[in-house]
């Protein structure tokens, strides 16, 4: 595989990862600060155990790390820079997200 196609199936694996939405909410919470997989799973409002699957599905595709803090397990961007992407998302997206929102409880 060339170097142009490699970098391509790097980038949809990423992609794929984010697609689920628990996954990119995960990645939302972390690229605020690192966070125990209980205060994820509280502020997901989902099990412990989900939590940790979807974290080792970000943590094989390069995205996230864990790491150990006085004794605690903490879960963290691998690059602070996602954070700036995550942000870039939010920006583009919001204003049609918005839109489609609005769109919806017209239409109910």
């Amino acid at each position: 595989m060339n170097e142009q196609r490699q970098r391509y199936a790097i980038h949809a694996a990423v992609f794929a990862a984010l697609a689920n939405p628990t996954r990119h909410e995960l990645m939302h919470h972390l690229c605020d600060s690192p966070r125990t997989p209980s205060e994820l799973a509280e502020l997901l409002e989902v099990s412990r155990p989900n939590v940790s699957q979807h974290l080792a599905i970000l943590q094989r595709d390069g995205l996230v790390r864990r790491t150990r803090q006085d004794g605690r397990v903490l879960w963290e961007v691998v690059n602070p820079r996602l954070a700036e992407a995550c942000a870039l998302i939010d920006e583009i997206l919001g204003p049609e997200l918005t839109l489609r929102a609005h769109a919806l409880t017209q239409e109910a």
